[in-house]
């Protein structure tokens, strides 16, 4: 009897064991093609709940009371404010024509552009191991594999693999993720890495290869933006803030850490850049 006993309690073990030997020896495309599959199965489901998710927000703003309203309708006006403080449509459009005017003049080679496509977030992946995001979109809207994404506030990652409804991006956040950066008002390129987001935490990441002579005073942190020398996002774009930086092992460059924008966790729809020269994508 205990013979039997101890046969069954040994027989999911050797099943699992069995699978993975049999996982292991499977061919790699296989693998690959299996998975791409699967998750061509599950978007819709990711996407109905997204969906039904945007719905019942929209059905509590209807039953927002008064005086929710008059407070929306406070900050609504405190950001026209701020708009209204930058520079006008038409100045903007009359400043680009004189750029451009002056490229042509000078034979200067333009920079690449980008189509922006904007695209709702279905899923979310915030674990120890992974840090993504699952998009609506994918390949029916041209979205490619290592296009650049950004949010509201700033850069949010970049495309890791796209299906024809879906597209999973690796966020800022994963330690996967590098790419060249330059801390605001100096050219000089730098190396930013994923950090994570800690349990209770805020998201954060790694700047390497700092020149000595840039530090951050007191009340006064460097901002660290994306640089246009990767080819995935155009300069400028935001990524963090630096309060402290400690030189580095080899003594020639310095190395911080970057805080990033604390609603990574949390976003709900994206911007993602391609190549101008691409088809444009629908919405």
């Amino acid at each position: 009897m205990a013979s039997d006993k101890s046969t069954k309690r040994a027989k999911p073990f050797l099943i699992l064991a069995g699978f993975l030997v049999f996982w292991w020896w499977i061919p790699a495309g296989w693998k690959l093609a299996t998975r791409s599959s699967f998750r061509e199965f599950q978007a819709p489901i990711w996407e109905l709940a997204s969906r039904a998710e945007d719905l019942g927000e929209y059905w509590g703003h209807l039953s927002d009371s008064k005086k929710t309203l008059i407070e929306k309708g406070r900050e609504n006006a405190r950001g026209s404010a701020a708009l209204e403080a930058k520079p006008s449509i038409p100045q903007i459009k009359l400043l680009k024509s004189e750029i451009t005017r002056l490229e042509n003049a000078l034979s200067v080679i333009p920079k690449p552009g980008f189509q922006a496509v904007v695209a709702r977030v279905s899923r979310r992946d915030l674990s120890a191991w992974w840090q993504t995001v699952t998009l609506r979109k994918g390949s029916a809207q041209n979205l490619t594999t290592g296009a650049g994404v950004i949010s509201a506030n700033g850069m949010a990652g970049r495309i890791r693999e796209v299906g024809k409804r879906w597209a999973t991006v690796r966020l800022v956040t994963s330690p996967q993720f590098r790419v060249a950066a330059q801390f605001e008002g100096d050219d000089r390129p730098v190396t930013f890495q994923g950090g994570g987001i800690p349990t209770g935490g805020k998201p954060f990441g790694i700047v390497r290869d700092v020149p000595h002579d840039l530090s951050p005073s007191d009340g006064k942190p460097l901002r660290l933006l994306t640089s246009s020398l990767g080819g995935t996002f155009p300069a400028g774009i935001a990524i963090g803030i630096v309060n402290k930086l400690e030189g580095g092992e080899n003594g020639l460059f310095k190395s911080g850490r970057v805080e990033l924008d604390k609603l990574l966790g949390k976003l709900r729809e994206v911007t993602v850049l391609l190549p101008r020269n691409d088809s444009t994508a629908s919405e």
